[in-house]
């Protein structure tokens, strides 16, 4: 009886493991091990140092690393505003003093007496080769020498008129000297420079011209004047140093006129690279462009030759800057072949030139300053 119990309980055990492998089989699940696991929420997880952080500490780390950037920002206006102002209170700069009334004046340059005792070397050697050829000089000084009221009050500026007398007395006795400092100082209230350029205006290229003409002994054309308009929207390299605001306010620039003789000869010029003749001394597609001062002879070609119908045997030969084309078509009537030479773009030499078109007569015309600074003239004149 006991063996039979036994059997049964072990007979139902057994039936028990069978149904237990079979659930087990149908759900795997069913055959982990009960455990305890600590799971966690997907918010805790990411706080705990998963890729993604919480909305309240990405909120937080966002607004911290917005901070160095504010304060860069901050920084970098704050220089401007300081850079802006210093630049609005500075009144000199790069050489050139901003004027009250918003002109804008060179200052005078510091003559190097080495360069020019090696020009006046020069002049006279082509003076000894060349004895039957008369010389001539003009400098033309900057408008803060004829005209300082316009500075800046208490601006120190050199003397300029000292200088060019002292580089007048370094010329051979040869060479004479046309006092263009002294002529101009008689007209100082006058508009004879440009606001936002060194170069002199229409109205101060005929005083120029008319005491070249003077002091060569050459006939100056009779009768009135005639104003022509080239443009009106001059606005020259000195520009660049305005004030900010001028850049932006002041766009309609400045007049560019000459004043021509009513009974002005005919003439026709030709460019010495290209051969192109033309009747005409300006260029009017530069007078509309952005250099309007480039209408005279098209920006300052290295050798132009300008033929006119005033037959008295005299030709002129020309060895200046950019100053001297605005001065140049004003001698039309006063020489039968003019000969205009610049030495900073031409590689001829002016005993070279005097030699190949038999000059009568040299007019070494340059801004002051630039003849002080520039060495170009000192190769043509070897």
């Amino acid at each position: 009886m006991a063996f039979e119990n036994h059997t049964a309980g072990r007979r139902q055990n057994s039936d028990a493991a069978v149904q237990g492998k079979k659930k087990r089989m149908k759900d795997p699940a069913a055959n982990r091990s009960a455990r305890t696991e600590s799971v966690y929420e997907e918010e805790d997880y990411v706080g705990a140092g998963g890729e993604e952080m919480s909305d309240p500490e990405q909120k937080s780390s966002a607004k911290g690393g917005r901070i160095p950037v504010v304060l860069l920002c901050a920084a970098l206006i704050a220089a401007g505003i300081f850079l802006l102002y210093k630049d609005i209170s500075r009144d000199y700069r790069h050489g050139i003093y901003r004027c009250e009334n918003g002109r804008m004046l060179q200052a005078p340059a510091e003559p190097d007496p080495e360069k020019t005792d090696l020009v006046s070397s020069g002049v006279k050697g082509l003076a000894e080769k060349f004895p039957g050829i008369k010389q001539y000089m003009m400098l033309v000084p900057a408008a803060a020498c004829i005209q300082p009221e316009d500075l800046p009050e208490n601006a120190q500026i050199r003397d300029q008129k000292a200088d060019l007398a002292q580089i007048r007395s370094k010329m051979p006795q040869s060479l004479q000297w046309i006092d263009l400092a002294e002529e101009l100082s008689g007209h100082s209230g006058e508009n004879l420079y440009y606001d936002s350029d060194i170069y002199l205006t229409g109205w101060g290229s005929r005083y120029a011209a008319r005491a070249a003409m003077t002091a060569m002994g050459v006939k100056i054309p009779e009768g009135r004047d005639k104003c022509y308009l080239l443009s009106n929207t001059l606005i020259g390299g000195l520009a660049a140093d305005r004030l900010p605001a001028l850049h932006i306010l002041d766009r309609q620039g400045e007049r560019l006129e000459v004043y021509v003789p009513e009974n002005e000869a005919y003439y026709y010029c030709i460019n010495g690279r290209s051969g192109k003749r033309s009747g005409s001394l300006y260029d009017s597609a530069a007078a509309a462009g952005s250099s309007p001062y480039d209408v005279f002879f098209g920006g300052g070609k290295a050798l132009t030759q300008i033929h006119t119908t005033a037959i008295n045997g005299e030709t002129l030969l020309v060895v200046g800057d950019r100053t001297a084309d605005s001065i140049v078509p004003l001698f039309v009537s006063s020489f039968e072949h003019i000969i205009l030479m610049h030495p900073s773009k031409c590689t001829r030499t002016v005993a070279g030139l005097a030699k190949e078109y038999e000059a009568t007569k040299i007019l070494y015309l340059y801004d002051a300053n630039d003849f002080m600074t520039d060495s170009a003239l000192l190769r043509a004149l070897r």
